[in-house]
């Protein structure tokens, strides 16, 4: 399927349905939050329309590559390793990774995980971290999920011990479940951007887009929206940066 971004004048962007506060359909069907407002926002300025298509996260890569969508939002993280097949525009936001479980969890460092059962998202940088670092801790099993909701139920209701993940997600989405807490904060140094295909036509003029975005503020008020607070200054969220290549 030929991408369609030049053809009518149409941006489409695909993403994980289920990752509030980044992205996430609303009762009506439409898709809301914080990546979501990024990406109508820079096609706006374009004077683009924007299509979202709901895929699984880890579709999300195949997609790109092979021009069926033209960028990817789901809180994807640059990284060097996806830098060799895909394209990214300059990152918006700034993350670490997290471990959350039940308040009453016997987890309150790392190195408590030792013996424990934890869960991840298939395909995420949460899954690559715990996999990385699973024999030094001493983790009895990392079990792989398709779905947050479901890795949350399974430590709400005592299978796993906690599960490895994205900060801000984890704790917009523990929100509406009290028994849940975050137990660990780890330095991650993730940054979050929308992917494309490598070296998409249009790739240029939307991380311009999203500079003019930092300049202006209109991505410090997004940020607000969704995380009820201004971003830090000094973080990828208010400073204009480059297309990022790898290292």
């Amino acid at each position: 399927m030929v991408s369609s971004a030049f053809a009518d004048g149409k941006i489409v962007v695909g993403s994980y349905a289920a990752n509030p506060p980044w992205e996430f359909k609303n009762e009506k069907g439409v898709f809301e939050g914080f990546e979501v407002d990024v990406a109508t926002e820079a096609a706006k300025r374009l004077g683009m329309d924007v299509e979202f298509q709901p895929l699984g996260f880890q579709a999300l890569f195949a997609a790109t590559s092979s021009g069926r969508i033209d960028f990817a939002i789901s809180s994807i993280s640059v990284t060097n390793e996806r830098l060799k097949t895909q394209s990214f525009t300059q990152p918006y936001y700034d993350s670490d990774g997290t471990i959350v479980g039940k308040a009453d969890a016997p987890v309150k460092a790392l190195e408590d995980l030792k013996g424990k059962v934890i869960g991840v998202v298939a395909g995420t940088t949460g899954e690559s971290w715990a996999k990385e670092n699973a024999e030094k801790l001493g983790v009895a099993e990392v079990k792989s999920y398709a779905a947050q909701q479901d890795l949350l139920l399974d430590v709400q209701t005592g299978r796993i011990v906690g599960g490895a993940g994205e900060l801000a997600g984890f704790q917009y989405a523990i929100q509406k479940m009290p028994a849940l807490k975050v137990l660990v904060r780890i330095p991650t140094g993730e940054r979050f951007a929308m992917m494309a295909k490598k070296d998409l036509e249009i790739l240029p003029k939307v991380n311009d887009a999203i500079s003019k975005m930092k300049e202006d503020g209109t991505l410090a008020a997004i940020h607000k929206k969704w995380f009820g607070v201004e971003p830090d200054a000094g973080t990828s969220t208010v400073k204009p940066m480059p297309v990022p290549s790898a290292q």
